[in-house]
């Protein structure tokens, strides 16, 4: 009998180890010292990249219920030699990671639906792009991405540069809130997963709506429409599988995993976000209206194991201190309006992840 999963993760290597140094190498002297450099460090595991605490809570779901509810594939452009230094640091850190693409600088995203993926997180921009694409192929229908945003000590040649617009003025910088770290108050072993609203968990609908009209527009917009669910973002269907996974967990397990909605939406415009997620029939653990206040503080508070957003401001902020990844989706983030993400990264055709 095939097997079936609740959740299908698709994850590349640079996303789910730090291969800062190793790609490096790549950029500077090429293909065939990256090469050598790997084949030379093939016993030295990688260390944990920025997708490690996911797909290792997730992967310790599977073991605290003994069913085989998710499953995490490793996809990535190196050739199948290059990459045994990958697989033994899969077996080093005890990552129950059973299934793996090598495809020797293909594109990996021409795999996704074969593994009939449900997210996908990848540390190249062009991947994300592609797969988020409103006029992409219908193969990444019901597939969410995102860009894995490395730490903010990352090397230059990964650092992200904030756009000088910012993403809408519903944000508003607070440079005095207090950001520390906490002892936490959570579970021990609960992996916690924080979405954005607009442009995350739902369509950008409403977000247009703003960067045409402004605040008072976006405002008489949702509470004309205050009965009409919004329209599924490209994080909708992720969010359902959770949902089923929770159902999964049984009363015993189920605070294993928790969901958080942390939105710059404030209390005036959350009638039709509540309808919406009751038409969906969607559960959300927590959800947080901070009414334009940054988000910062209250993610150091949930600890996450990751954060979407499709703003590069929210995740500028966020990334010194959680596990980020970047949605590039909608009309804010289409390639000829938004600024190139990682502008001292070369993007060939053939880059090894």
């Amino acid at each position: 009998m095939p097997l079936s999963f609740k959740l299908v993760v698709c994850i590349t290597s640079t996303a789910l180890f730090d291969c800062s140094a190793s790609h490096e190498i790549w950029l500077n002297e090429g293909l065939e010292a990256y090469q050598a450099y790997q084949c030379a460090n093939i016993k030295v595991p990688l260390e944990p990249g920025v997708g490690f605490p996911l797909v290792r809570s997730l992967l310790d779901l599977n073991k605290a219920t003994g069913k085989q509810l998710i499953d995490v594939v490793l996809v990535s452009r190196n050739d199948g030699e290059s990459g045994e230094r990958v697989r033994n640091s899969i077996t080093h850190h005890n990552l129950c990671i059973m299934r793996m693409s090598f495809t020797g600088g293909t594109d990996v995203t021409r795999y996704l639906s074969a593994w009939k993926c449900d997210l996908f997180l990848s540390t190249e921009e062009n991947q994300v792009r592609k797969v988020l694409s409103t006029t992409g192929s219908d193969a990444f229908k019901g597939i969410a991405a995102g860009l894995v945003c490395p730490p903010i000590n990352e090397t230059a040649s990964t650092k992200f540069n904030l756009p000088e617009t910012s993403d809408n003025n519903k944000t508003t910088l607070d440079n005095n809130v207090p950001v520390s770290p906490q002892s936490s108050p959570w579970p021990e072993g609960q992996l916690r997963i924080v979405f954005d609203g607009d442009g995350v968990l739902f369509s950008d609908e409403a977000e247009i709506v703003y960067q045409r009209g402004g605040l008072d527009a976006f405002r008489e917009n949702e509470q004309n429409k205050k009965d009409i669910p919004l329209p599924k973002g490209p994080m909708h269907m992720f969010a359902m599988k959770l949902q089923e996974i929770q159902e999964e967990l049984g009363k015993d397990n189920r605070a294993m995993l928790r969901t958080f909605l942390v939105t710059a939406r404030d209390h005036v415009v959350t009638k039709r976000l509540f309808r919406t997620l009751t038409e969906w029939k969607l559960k959300i653990d927590e959800k947080h209206f901070v009414g334009g206040l940054d988000k910062t503080p209250f993610l150091c508070a949930i600890d996450p194991a990751i954060f979407f957003d499709d703003s590069i401001e929210h995740i500028e902020r966020a990334r010194p201190y959680v596990p980020t990844a970047y949605v590039i989706y909608g009309a804010k983030n289409n390639a000829a309006a938004a600024p190139q993400i990682l502008p001292n990264v070369a993007q060939p055709t053939e880059e090894v992840d």
